[in-house]
């Protein structure tokens, strides 16, 4: 007898199983990367916050070259922030990219199985027709036989 659509399906049912945890684990690696640019970009922002503080505390006893110094570096440091800040934003992209995927293949998956679990459904009652037929027939033939 040849193979049901059902079994057939479950070849492309476990295609898109292996599919949807491939994406699962892009969405985990995603995340795991934007939480440490996210980090980053706090630890940046900390310490900038204390630099300047302790900038505004000595700035009255620093000598020009070393306000210079000083003033340089800071700007530095607000270029590295706001290059964090465009590294978060892009990491945040893929990942929202790499979570639509996922989902997209997780429906798939269950609509699938859905579709997998209502054809065996269906070849489950065309057997059931089946052998009852059969039944009808051989209970048909019993009677046939008494009767002679």
């Amino acid at each position: 007898m040849a193979e049901s659509r059902a079994k057939r399906m479950q070849l492309v049912l476990s295609l898109t199983e292996r599919q949807e945890k491939e994406a699962a684990t892009r969405v985990e690696e995603c995340k795991t990367l934007l939480t440490q640019e996210q980090e980053q970009l706090q630890q940046l922002q900390d310490y900038s916050g204390q630099y300047l503080e302790a900038y505004a505390d000595k700035s009255g006893l620093l000598q020009v070259q070393q306000r210079i110094n000083y003033s340089s570096f800071i700007q530095r440091l607000t270029v590295a922030i706001e290059e964090q800040r465009y590294k978060v934003e892009r990491t945040a992209k893929v990942h929202e990219q790499a979570l639509a995927r996922w989902q997209d293949v997780y429906l798939r998956r269950k609509s699938i199985s859905q579709l997998i679990e209502r054809l065996q459904q269906e070849e489950n009652a065309l057997l059931d027709k089946r052998l009852q037929k059969e039944l009808d027939e051989l209970a048909a033939q019993q009677f046939n036989r008494r009767e002679l």
